[in-house]
């Protein structure tokens, strides 16, 4: 499955409400990233940019989940939006 795949799965489980189909395309797209080499540099980039969006999205749920103030300082409304932003992007510039 390509990033761009990923990208568009993780968006539209969050955009049905569906916690476990989100968490499990989070899991799909973490795992696809960690296993699999490019020799395209934008590839790359794009598999560490999607890795990177899927981490930090996890860890927000996950502070959510924990109530852990000092965690959530760190996560916020604007930071979960770039999340979001990142995907459309990757999902749209890779398909394109």
């Amino acid at each position: 499955m390509s990033i761009a795949q990923h990208a568009e799965r993780i968006l539209a489980a969050w955009n049905v409400a569906d916690p476990e189909k989100f968490e499990s395309e989070l899991e799909n797209a973490l795992h696809c990233c960690q296993k699999k080499a490019s020799s395209n540099v934008m590839e790359m980039e794009q598999q560490e940019l999607l890795e990177s969006v899927v981490l930090r999205l996890r860890a927000d749920k996950n502070s959510d989940k924990n109530n852990d103030r000092a965690t959530k300082k760190r996560s916020s409304p604007q930071g979960l939006s770039a999340g979001f932003v990142l995907l459309q992007h990757l999902s749209h510039r890779v398909a394109a």
